[in-house]
């Protein structure tokens, strides 16, 4: 994945970089994520619902069991509180303008102690308009 135009953002986006508008027009390719050590894959379909889609390792960072059914609502209370308003409030705005975002939040996953992880999201468009976020998801 060392390769990977996300990852290359997760590990080395410079200060600005989502000022610069970088965005998909496709959704990435996923085949290879679960064979990154360091970081889960993620997918929420903006145009679906909020649908969320996780490699094993998001599901492990939040102490899920991989593959259980996961709803946007329900995973986002898992956010310490400070972490789900600064979430929310950077999420809304990359939604408005079609910036990426990188967060460092603090969560209280279902089955295991609270901790820090870092989150890069970056849009897909589709048809002009904001159709997915997708990125990435480590314990910092």
């Amino acid at each position: 994945m060392t390769g990977s135009f996300v990852r290359a953002l997760f590990d080395e986006a410079p200060p600005g970089t989502f000022a610069k508008g970088y965005v998909f027009i496709a959704s990435p390719d996923l085949t290879e994520a679960e064979t990154d050590p360091d970081a889960g894959y993620w997918h929420c379909d903006i145009a679906g619902e909020d649908r969320l889609t996780w490699s094993a390792k998001v599901y492990e960072l939040f102490g899920l069991p991989t593959g259980s059914p996961i709803v946007r609502e329900q995973i986002v209370a898992l956010y310490e509180e400070c972490s789900r308003e600064a979430l929310q409030r950077v999420r809304k705005y990359a939604l408005s303008r079609a910036y990426g975002f990188i967060l460092d939040a603090a969560i209280e996953p279902a089955a295991s102690e609270a901790r820090w992880i870092r989150i890069l999201a970056v849009p897909i468009l589709a048809e002009r308009r904001i159709g997915a976020l997708h990125g990435l998801k480590r314990k910092l």
